[in-house]
């Protein structure tokens, strides 16, 4: 960094020179400064001692954070995020602007956990959620510590928390499932798209019941639906009573 001026450099070279002529070179100088100074443009200029009239000389600029935050809170509500690489897990904040950002925040929570997503207060069309304590510290080479996580919704296309996308907390009407008669009536959320594939979709959801008993003669999708599914049967601790049942329309 140049921080002297021309006078400087001159002194400097002056000093090297014989006692008779550095004392000329020295009353050089004075006039020089007295009529700078009369000026006021001594700022900055460094005397032959080394030492410093005026304004300090800048520090040098700290080295940029391997995750800069763009605003109080990393992934604060309405900012954008991009993955380290491509299916990282890991996400950096950067500018929604810039052509690497692929997702943004819908709701910021600093407690909470990310898993399970059905578990989360993400909104319906919520596309993924990240771990906040989990990126931090794969990206500041750190263990993760605390809880909290942000909602994502992907800035363009495809969009898994739409209905029938494939994604999203939890499984709501107009979504698809894969239903497999070797796991009984448990079924996995899949994209509409998927029809006919092998894990593919095989029903699309049409209502769903709340708080419902299962067993006896009676339907609970009163025969509008095909098949009647739940979604967690194994961790429910009453195997007739489950907190949401799915009416599903064979595709």
């Amino acid at each position: 960094m140049h921080t002297g001026t021309g006078n400087g450099l001159v002194a400097s070279r002056h000093r090297r020179a014989t006692k008779a002529t550095s004392i000329a070179a020295a009353a050089v100088v004075t006039m020089s400064l007295a009529l700078l100074t009369g000026c006021g443009k001594a700022t900055g200029y460094h005397d032959a001692t080394g030492g410093e009239s005026g304004s300090p000389t800048p520090s040098p600029s700290p080295s940029p954070s391997v995750n800069p935050s763009y605003g109080t809170l990393y992934l604060d509500d309405e900012e954008c995020a991009a993955p380290e690489g491509k299916g990282s897990e890991t996400y950096r904040e950067v500018p929604c602007d810039a052509p690497e950002a692929t997702a943004q925040v819908t709701l910021r929570l600093e407690s909470g956990n990310a898993l399970p997503f059905s578990e989360t207060v993400c909104a319906r069309n919520t596309d993924f959620v990240i771990d906040v304590p989990i990126s931090l510290a794969a990206l500041e080479h750190t263990r993760p510590t605390g809880e909290g996580y942000a909602c994502m919704r992907n800035l363009k296309p495809p969009h898994p928390g739409d209905p029938g996308g494939g994604g999203g907390p939890r499984i709501e009407i107009g979504d698809c499932v894969h239903s497999d008669p070797k796991k009984g009536d448990a079924v996995t959320e899949v994209a509409c798209r998927t029809k006919g594939r092998k894990d593919g979709a095989t029903h699309k959801i049409i209502e769903i019941l709340k708080d419902r008993i299962l067993g006896g003669f009676s339907d609970p999708c009163d025969y509008k639906a095909d098949a009647v599914f739940t979604e967690n049967p194994i961790f429910d601790s009453d195997k007739l009573k489950n907190d949401r049942v799915l009416c599903g329309k064979k595709l």
